[in-house]
């Protein structure tokens, strides 16, 4: 125990980095208890080796409750904000609506590229279309176009 007195400070260093690793490595930041915790310690650590504060066991509780409560004030709106799931939005692009000529037949078993602005597309077809056919772009995906045959007027 004295040796932990001793070294007071590089004790809630590592007490702090133990949290913070347990709570990033093994259950991947769900809780939020011990990060808070983690950081207080670090602060404390800090605050004590910078001699702000006095090398004691009570002002290591006393700080790092308050720096605990400091950081869970702090960060707890920004983690919240990061765990909420994001809503999927439809694509709006320009490419929906541009139309082109097949070089190839395209069939929903058929892998066929297309090489626009630079870019192999993947064709992707819900009806087999003939080669030569004019179609139009309905809809696109990373890499991917959704393509039907245009109708005429």
């Amino acid at each position: 125990m004295n040796f932990i007195a001793t070294y007071l400070v590089e004790a809630l260093a590592i007490l702090g980095l133990v949290l913070l690793a347990i709570e990033v490595l093994v259950l991947g930041i769900s809780t939020f208890v011990l990060l808070f915790a983690g950081l207080g310690l670090l602060l404390t650590s800090l605050s004590m080796y910078m001699e702000w504060i006095p090398t004691t066991w009570q002002w290591a509780l006393i700080a790092t409750t308050i720096f605990t409560l400091l950081t869970s004030i702090v960060l707890w709106p920004i983690m919240k904000r990061a765990q909420q799931t994001s809503e999927h939005k439809t694509v709006n692009s320009d490419l929906i609506g541009h139309t082109f000529v097949l070089p190839e037949d395209v069939a929903p078993d058929k892998q066929v590229t297309y090489r626009f602005s630079g870019i192999e597309w993947r064709l992707i077809s819900s009806e087999p279309i003939a080669k030569s056919t004019q179609v139009e772009v309905v809809n696109l995906q990373v890499g991917e176009l959704f393509i039907q045959a245009k109708e005429t007027p």
